[in-house]
């Protein structure tokens, strides 16, 4: 893939080609008016220079496309003959063609010639253009983001979302968590809708949802992550709210809400660029919007609230699926929950000292199965070869992207089967729509040949610190959130050149 600056350079040929049509129609009207332009007998001299001048012009441009025009025509005009007297030119006003009327056909072949030549021009100039055009629209087509997610900006909002404390639903946290969510989104540009819904144990949930429309508006590509929080037991009994559990949810999943953040900044930055771009005179026009309708949503109700809860959990995505209008697709979906410590993050001491023996945590995308269906079958989904075809194109999109692309190394970045669900993915590839989720190192879910699996989720561990002092500092969290940010990113961009299709 080319980069922006690579602009291939036009073939001087039709240059030659124009500079050869502008020296003609200069030469003709140079010549035809110093034929034309003194009627009295002492410019007969000048006169004649002149047409002789013309007969070699129009014989000269056989470069010129216009010459087999204008070559029979310049065969039938004869050398100019020498000056005669005034007997003689009274004689052939009577026996032939006046002074007058070869005047006039000497100003009409000009004026033809002239016509034929800014033809001539017109078309050199307009395939020019159309050139350069189709150059534009090649080079962007294969172009790479003019600007990438900041992923300073998306540990920013980790930190403010932190900050609110427990984001446990229903509780005053999770509202101002919600809020801040909503601003942010309006504060980039978009109008939010705020999806509400309720169940047994939410009186007060809402999803935050913010749209790019694109050239589909019935097809959508929709990235989410989740903002509420859960604090309870992991190990041995899993699911019980003890005294003091609090979590401050910054893995689980602030930093998948704070990317969505910077996603959905992204785009708008490149829309609101590429129109200012577009504005400026003859600025080829180049259809900017995405091919997709991107959602770029952000979850409530994610969390499963424990052994005593009687629901079960993804109740935001779940709602989401369960009310799209009449006709949408879901093109794909990309779930953004508990990444950022991934590679290139190397493991630290405190790792390698619980019984992790590998250099670097993986960042996996466990994606609509190609082999196994095993897990999705189990719960009642008929896997139909239209889904086996989408999720083959997914992986394979997505490997291109991060292999072949960014070539992220295969051993820590794997695409692979997703055979567990436990994430907002599940809602959408239990209703047949291609989905992945972008996961670093989780908590206590061995993976094959995985040691690594110590994260902090669902505990009161689960706190900026925490994951500064895993990633080795606040500047090894920001690099392993750019990895997964630049694949979002490329993801993104190959929509709005058309290579997603």
């Amino acid at each position: 893939m080319r980069s922006a600056s690579q602009v291939q350079i036009l073939s001087p040929a039709p240059l030659f080609q124009l500079a050869d049509g502008i020296e003609f129609v200069f030469a003709i009207l140079k010549y035809g008016m110093r034929f034309v332009g003194n009627p009295s007998r002492g410019s007969r001299a000048v006169k004649g220079a002149a047409f002789r001048s013309l007969c070699v012009v129009l014989r000269r441009f056989k470069s010129c496309p216009l010459h087999h025009l204008i070559l029979p025509a310049a065969e039938h005009f004869p050398d100019m003959p020498p000056p005669l007297t005034v007997e003689e030119q009274d004689d052939q006003s009577a026996g032939g063609m006046s002074a007058l009327k070869v005047t006039s056909i000497i100003v009409c072949a000009c004026v033809v010639l002239a016509g034929l030549g800014g033809v001539y021009i017109y078309s050199v100039i307009k395939d020019l253009g159309d050139t350069y055009e189709e150059d534009i629209m090649e080079d962007f087509k294969n172009s790479w983001p003019v600007t990438w997610p900041n992923s300073t900006y998306v540990v920013d909002d980790i930190e403010t979302l932190s900050d609110f404390g427990y984001r446990k639903i229903d509780t005053v946290a999770h509202a101002n968590a919600g809020d801040f969510i909503e601003f942010r989104f309006n504060d980039l540009g978009y109008e939010v809708e705020v999806q509400e819904f309720t169940t047994e144990l939410c009186d007060d949930c809402r999803n935050y949802i913010a749209t790019m429309e694109g050239q589909n508006p019935d097809s959508w590509i929709v990235v989410g992550g989740h903002y509420d929080a859960i604090c309870y037991s992991q190990q041995i009994i899993i699911g019980i709210e003890y005294p003091g559990c609090t979590s401050e949810g910054a893995y689980d999943d602030a930093t998948g809400s704070a990317s969505v953040l910077e996603l959905a900044r992204l785009m708008m930055e490149w829309q609101s660029d590429g129109a200012e771009w577009q504005s400026i005179p003859g600025t080829p026009q180049i259809d900017i919007r995405p091919t997709h309708t991107w959602k770029f949503a952000v979850w409530d109700y994610e969390e499963w609230q424990g052994s005593g809860s009687p629901e079960g959990a993804g109740y935001g995505s779940e709602t989401f699926v369960t009310t799209l209008p009449e006709d949408v697709e879901i093109a794909t979906y990309i779930n953004l929950d508990m990444y950022g410590l991934n590679w290139p993050v190397e493991t630290q001491l405190a790792s390698q000292l619980s019984g992790c023996d590998e250099d670097y945590f993986h960042l996996y995308l466990f994606t609509s199965p190609v082999d196994d269906w095993s897990y999705y079958e189990d719960r009642g989904l008929n896997v139909t070869d239209e889904m086996r075809e989408q999720a083959g194109a997914l992986q394979d999109r997505l490997g291109m992207v991060l292999h072949e692309q960014l070539q992220y190394p295969t051993e820590w970045v794997v695409v692979m089967d997703d055979t567990k669900g436990n994430s907002d993915h599940y809602n959408f590839i239990s209703r047949g729509w291609p989905a992945t989720w972008f996961r670093g190192m989780h908590e206590f879910l061995q993976e094959e040949d995985d040691t690594c699996e110590q994260s902090p989720k669902h505990a009161p561990t689960d706190r900026v610190d925490v994951l500064y002092s895993l990633a080795g500092g606040r500047e090894g969290l920001e690099e392993g959130m750019q990895t997964g940010l630049n694949a979002l990113a490329l993801l993104m961009w190959s929509d709005i050149t058309g290579n997603w299709v």
